[in-house]
């Protein structure tokens, strides 16, 4: 069976090596613009002024724990599905792989 994965850097053609960069630079983006609100918070919460300005300017306090359940229920959702998403492909992979091991005994 072929291998679509090269694990092998020095295989990897340029265009490879390229989308392999984008994808790694995008996820690390995502990531820190999830983690912004919570940079926010952590200036907000140590007194940096700017910083609570703005969430003054949006609302206050009341504003920021409707963002801050908001945000759990984000969490929460993503985590069950992520949940769900596991168990079945390791269900999904049990069943194949009980049939390999089925098969190998046989032979």
């Amino acid at each position: 069976m072929k291998e679509i994965i090269i694990n092998q850097p020095h295989l990897q053609s340029f265009r490879q090596k390229c989308g392999s960069w984008f994808l790694s630079v995008v996820s690390w983006l995502l990531w820190l613009y999830f983690l912004l609100p919570l940079f926010t918070l952590g200036g907000w919460l140590l007194g940096v002024k700017s910083l609570s300005d703005e969430i003054r300017w949006f609302g206050g306090y009341k504003t920021l724990l409707q963002l801050l359940t908001l945000y759990g229920e984000i969490i929460l959702v993503i985590a069950v599905g992520w949940a769900v998403w596991s168990l079945c492909l390791s269900w999904l992979h049990a069943g194949k792989f009980s049939k390999l091991r089925n098969l190998k005994q046989r032979n």
